[in-house]
């Protein structure tokens, strides 16, 4: 089963486009000049440091920018290996587990700090059992998977008190149980300080804007739709299937299906109610995170998921000899309805990657690489951010033209990025550059609103806008000739180019478009 597993992530990967949230971790672990910089720069993602560690290392061994794809998939192969491994459940549920849309795509080919974060928390089930002999490397597993994510130190937490709430009632080396304890609670320390953004950071949501009355009305929602995230992102996937095609509403269809399984699992592990009590820690810790501080989308939802099944996991594992075949058969019942859907929804996933671009990165670069003329080009972009997956693909120099310098991600902080950004100002930006380097400035505008409106204004993600008027759009067409269109992501990843007329050119005598519209 685990060979079957590799293969098919393996292949998936083949087909993944390399999207900015997965890039700009590389860059951020591969640019910084020393680990004491890359550490600073943390607070500026808003992520602990273990991620980072990971493909620094990987990249100073090999120096090969596959390092980011690679060590996200033999992550996804560790985890898959342990819960095929160690789990209590029965094999047609590991099955589910591993064969799904979390841990076969979406916390294994999209590369990102979650799937280290799932390896850790089943690891630590793994060592669960024999905690009372050594509970220091149970007690590492947690520290590591609280620096993996905040979701992985909420994690984290929840098993440390799962933990904390059986070990008062077994007998347990105390001081070594205190030494492991502490060590937990210091990962999780250390993981908030690193994460906890820069004040001036537009993604942030500071603590004191968290109002008490909307955390308190977080917790007493159902489940069903506080656990809700990005485009109706759940525990089980259930918004990625066609409900176009019926019908029914996905949210409440998601909504039943959540609330109906977890009001099972919480019946049935009352006989434990330590993993109980642990059920609605995480439950309500998550909708919390939620709906005050990020909107969590499929990959966010997959933590909590593998969280949960490492609850009932220990629960499983801790129940008596006698009790146990029936306990973990009522569970079973509860979590097979979240998995199976999960996992029905592969599919779907599977035909998304090899069918549809999730971004455009990768044929922009391949333009760039098959045009000789523009392999010292320099590339200006708006939205900014779009072109943080370029660096995955090609070398050329980024100019980031609400920051006023180059650079290779976005700094999303208000002292340092201009608000509000016009398409004059953008392209006085890229005549500029062309005057000063002497050498071809591609102008990639990625508003989709942009192509078919003759002026407007763009709201642009974290408190930006991009404007345009019909003066100035049409002063883009007469002087800077569109070489290029790469418009069918499913992102917002997609680049209309335009090349920047060398310096003091007139619109008669523009270059002429090389490359055509490419689709």
């Amino acid at each position: 089963m685990l060979g079957a597993y590799t293969a098919l992530i393996v292949a998936l990967s083949f087909f993944h486009e390399m999207w900015r949230d997965e890039v700009r971790a590389w860059t951020v672990a591969t640019d910084a000049p020393s680990w004491g910089a890359m550490f600073a720069e943390l607070h500026h993602e808003g992520h602990p440091a273990l991620w980072y560690v990971v493909l620094r290392l990987g990249y100073l061994l090999t120096g090969s920018r596959f390092v980011l794809p690679v060590s996200a998939l033999l992550i996804a192969i560790g985890a898959a290996y342990v819960i095929l491994r160690y789990s209590p459940f029965p094999d047609w549920l590991k099955a589910f587990a591993v064969f799904g849309a979390f841990l076969g795509y979406e916390l294994s080919v999209s590369a990102r700090n979650y799937g280290i974060g799932v390896l850790l928390m089943v690891i630590a089930c793994a060592l669960y059992p024999v905690r009372g002999r050594g509970p220091i490397p149970f007690a590492l597993a947690l520290a590591l998977l609280a620096n993996t994510s905040v979701l992985g130190a909420i994690a984290a937490a929840v098993i440390l008190g799962l933990w904390l709430l059986d070990s008062s009632s077994r007998r347990e080396d105390a001081p070594k149980s205190i030494a492991a304890a502490l060590i937990v609670v210091a990962g999780i320390a250390i993981a908030f300080l690193m994460a906890r953004p820069s004040a001036d950071m537009t993604w942030a949501t500071p603590l004191s804007a968290i109002d008490p009355s909307k955390v308190l009305k977080s917790i007493l929602i159902d489940p069903g739709k506080g656990l809700l995230g990005v485009a109706g992102a759940d525990l089980a996937a259930v918004s990625e299937y066609p409900w176009r095609l019926t019908p029914i509403d996905p949210l409440i269809a998601s909504r039943v299906v959540v609330d109906l399984c977890l009001l099972w699992l919480l019946w049935n592990l009352r006989s434990s109610v330590r993993a109980m009590i642990a059920l609605i820690g995480a439950v309500v810790a998550f909708e919390i995170f939620f709906r005050n501080v990020y909107t969590g989308g499929l990959r966010h939802e997959g933590v909590l998921l593998f969280l949960i099944f490492a609850i009932c996991w220990i629960a499983v594992a801790t129940t008596d000899d006698a009790a146990k075949v029936r306990v973990r058969r009522q569970i079973v019942m509860g979590l097979a309805p979240l998995f199976a859907i999960q996992a029905l929804a592969l599919p779907i996933f599977i035909n998304r990657a090899i069918s549809h671009q999730q971004s455009s990165s990768k044929r922009f670069g391949e333009f760039i690489r098959e045009n000789s003329r523009y392999r010292d080009a320099i590339l200006v972009g708006e939205p900014d951010y779009v072109l943080e997956s370029m660096p995955y693909y090609v070398g050329n120099r980024i100019y980031m033209a609400r920051q006023g310098e180059f650079a290779r991600r976005v700094y999303f902080g208000e002292s340092r990025r201009r608000k509000d950004l016009t398409l004059s100002q953008l392209q006085e930006a890229a005549i500029n550059l062309s005057c000063r380097y002497k050498v071809p400035v591609l102008l990639a505008i990625g508003a989709r609103e942009f192509p078919d409106r003759r002026e407007g204004t763009a709201q642009v993600s974290y408190r930006a806008t991009f404007t345009w008027t019909a003066a100035e759009k049409a002063r883009l067409r007469a002087e800077f000739p569109r070489v290029a269109w790469f418009g069918r992501a499913n992102t917002d990843e997609v680049y209309q180019v335009f090349e920047t007329p060398a310096c003091g050119a007139t619109a008669a005598s523009a270059p002429s478009s090389s490359g055509g519209n490419r689709q």
